[in-house]
């Protein structure tokens, strides 16, 4: 699948300066600090993906 070259550029537009600013964030933090983000990020993904499943089969977290 190619994506429309309009489509593509104006995401581009919208998101870029975000994303620069995300990279500009991020490379100020440590490989130390990088591993202890990831680490956090990837767990709580874990959490939330448990949560929506408990949502989703009865209408309820536990």
């Amino acid at each position: 699948m190619v994506a429309d070259e309009n489509a593509a550029a104006r995401v581009f537009e919208v998101y870029g300066p975000n994303h620069r600013r995300l990279a500009a964030l991020f490379a100020t933090y440590g490989p130390e600090e990088i591993a202890v983000l990831s680490d956090w990020f990837t767990r709580a993904a874990d959490i939330m993906r448990t949560s929506l499943d408990e949502v989703r089969q009865d209408g309820s977290a536990t």
